[in-house]
């Protein structure tokens, strides 16, 4: 409805438009914007005292007329010891070469903290012979807490490859080096109960 409103009334919006533009542009002054409200104890100020709003400080004045302002860009002073002292670029332009894992390990290690690659030799140490490497010694080792240590420990694993000695034989599988449980099935014993009990029942 709107829509259809303004193309009715675009007619009469634009009628004479060109001449009326003329009009308010040709005028001497413009007409000059409705001001705000004054406050009444400003008007009452002025009222009293007419010369404050006139007078200018003259000093202010001549100062800001005199007040001239110029931005230059400073040009860059390089010293002659720089520049002797300048280091010269690397001359080795080959491709690093890519990390074992992937990324870049850190140097420094916190205490408490460990790398991938310490991680993973640790608990295939520990997975080999664990009387040998035992927790204590690998928290004395690489500085880590035995509560931190033990779950690691029992969460993580490494993977085991087994090769046969003769690759023209077919390979079993050996199985883990640390036995694992078994888990033996058995069936439910029945409830016996008396026999006179289970004539009732059959008869029910």
């Amino acid at each position: 409805m709107g829509k259809v409103l303004s193309v009715v009334l675009r007619p009469l919006r634009e009628y004479n438009l060109e001449n009326r533009a003329h009009k308010v542009i040709s005028k001497d002054k413009p007409t000059l914007a409705p001001k705000h409200k004054i406050d009444p104890q400003y008007q009452q100020f002025l009222d009293e005292y007419p010369k404050v709003d006139q007078s200018k400080n003259e000093t202010l004045n001549k100062f800001l007329q005199d007040v001239y302002v110029t931005s230059q860009d400073p040009m860059p002073q390089v010293s002659s010891e720089s520049s002797s002292t300048k280091r010269s670029l690397p001359l080795n332009r080959e491709i690093p070469v890519e990390s074992e894992f992937g990324f870049r390990e850190p140097t420094n290690v916190p205490y408490g903290r460990a790398t991938l690659k310490s991680a993973l030799k640790f608990i295939s140490a520990y997975q080999t012979n664990p009387e040998e490497n035992s927790i204590k010694k690998i928290v004395n080792d690489y500085k880590l807490k035995e509560e931190t240590l033990v779950n690691i420990l029992k969460y993580y694993r490494v993977f085991e490859i087994y090769i046969p000695s003769d690759p023209a034989s077919k390979s079993s599988f050996a199985g883990p080096l640390i036995p694992r449980k078994k888990l033996v099935t058995r069936k439910p014993k029945q409830l016996t109960g008396d026999k006179s009990e289970n004539e009732n029942n059959k008869l029910v």
